[in-house]
């Protein structure tokens, strides 16, 4: 799935994720509280963020040195020029810059400027006063902009204050004097701050006179997958996101992380940094990540996958990062996760965090059981191997009485000898017949022997006899 920052979600909120009630109501509590928990410590941990020491385009591994994301603005942003319709010997002319980027939570940006002319069209003059509104416009919109109106007495930027109770609208009133043919000018500087907006409106009017101009208001944006999976325990799953800079701000040392939040329902076990393995995929090698327990969510462990990205304006990078859970001796199921960039403001297309479901291991192939292997013995001893008979194997005995090693396989190992192998009943029977006809063999010699003997006795005592008779 990919994930999305509700343009209207306060920072606080802005990683939480949705959450599904599985297996009771009770089930689903404990699951959705430690998503809250998780996107709590995200938007605390994102909000300040983490850096590296070293620059360049694209993504990079380098050391964290804790300065956070840097953002640099063109010296000279583009701007529109939009002109009213002349009225009662005025007309006002506005201009804008062509957008407004959001500044990072760690460093403010400078706001743009936005200037209203007011012409002399009937060659008169003109004094009077322009009401020029600044708003805020988008489902986040609880608040103004952040306007400064430039003093021409004190040639200063001063801050302008909302009024209480005005919403997401400003109004600023300023009093100008038009000389015959000529101009003056009313001067703002405008910024969304960290507000993640649609557009700033821009109105101004003064004697009948009205111009109206918007200005839309970017952001980074950043897409993700895998964040909510079926993943097997033990083996590698990916994760993947795309940064991508829409705005004329150029974004150096971006740090990108993933989240865990490793802890069951009281009283289970919480994760250990060896039972998670981050790894990223940097050159398109893989590079193992280091995990460590964060303070900011309990029971949570994270890794800066990605410590230093680079996006120049318009620019996108792909990032890749995969996780093994459940490998070492504790194991959770199922775990809230979260992927993206920190220090960074973004809009997320799609929900900021995610649920896995870890599947146990696959169980092992069972081992042969101590009867297959008597089993195998038996055949072994009592049928000679097929390679006995064969001379023009050198590793085969000549001698017939002695069986081949290769007629001892364990039955587990071939069907055919475990097929053929007899029984413990079948064993004792032949061993009986075996022995009765043993024993049969030595009574019938020795009854030919005896029988022998007498032969020899009558012939013995027959000789005698004719030689007396001699």
């Amino acid at each position: 799935m990919t994930v999305r920052n509700p343009p209207g979600a306060p920072a606080s909120r802005r990683w939480e994720a949705r959450t599904t009630r599985a297996g009771g109501s009770d089930q689903g509590t404990d699951m959705s509280r430690g998503l809250r928990a998780l996107a709590r410590g995200l938007a605390a941990v994102l909000a300040t963020g983490t850096a590296v020491a070293a620059a360049g385009a694209g993504v990079a591994r380098a050391a964290d040195n804790g300065s956070g994301p840097v953002a640099t603005a063109p010296s000279a942003p583009a701007t529109q020029t939009l002109s009213g319709v002349a009225v009662n010997g005025v007309r006002l002319e506005l201009t804008l810059p062509k957008q407004l980027p959001v500044d990072l939570p760690g460093q403010q940006l400078a706001a743009r400027e936005v200037d209203v002319a007011v012409d002399d069209a009937g060659g008169q003059g003109y004094t009077g006063t322009v009401d020029v509104s600044v708003t805020a416009e988008g489902s986040a919109a609880a608040h103004p902009p952040r306007v400064d109106q430039y003093d021409t007495d004190s040639g200063s930027w001063r801050p302008v204050t909302a009024a209480a109770g005005g919403g997401a609208a400003l109004t600023v009133a300023a009093s100008v004097t038009v000389p015959a043919g000529g101009s003056a000018q009313v001067r703002l500087r405008v910024s969304p701050g960290t507000a993640v907006l649609d557009d700033v409106k821009v109105s101004a009017a003064t004697n009948g006179a009205s111009v109206v101009g918007s200005v839309p208001v970017t952001v980074p944006t950043f897409q993700s997958t895998g964040l909510t999976a079926s993943v097997q325990a033990g083996t590698p799953d990916m994760v993947t996101g795309q940064l991508t800079n829409p705005t004329d701000v150029a974004y150096k040392h971006v740090p990108v992380k993933l989240y865990l939040k490793a802890c069951p329902a009281p009283p289970g076990k919480c994760f250990g940094a060896a039972d998670v393995k981050l790894e990223a995929r940097i050159g398109g090698a893989w590079q193992t990540v280091a995990v460590h327990a964060d303070p900011s969510v309990t029971g949570g462990l994270s890794g800066t996958v990605f410590p230093d990205v680079s996006l120049a304006p318009g620019d996108s990078v792909q990032l890749a990062a995969r996780m093994t859970l459940n490998s070492g001796a504790v194991a959770v199921n199922p775990v809230p996760m979260a992927f993206g960039p920190a220090g960074l403001t973004v809009v997320d297309h799609g929900a900021a965090g995610g649920m896995l479901t870890v599947q146990p291991q696959a169980a092992p192939p069972p081992t042969p059981t101590s009867t297959a292997g008597s089993a195998s013995s038996t055949t072994a001893s009592t049928a000679p191997s097929s390679t006995e008979s064969s001379p023009s194997d050198p590793g085969s005995s000549t001698d017939p009485a002695t069986p081949s090693a290769t007629s001892a396989t364990p039955a587990s190992d071939s069907p055919a000898v475990a097929a053929g192998t007899p029984t413990a009943g079948e064993s004792s029977s032949s061993a009986t017949i075996l022995v009765a006809a043993g024993l049969f063999a030595v009574c019938l010699a020795l009854v030919l022997w005896f029988v022998q003997m007498k032969r020899r006795e009558r012939s013995a005592a027959a000789a005698r006899r004719a030689g007396y008779d001699r």
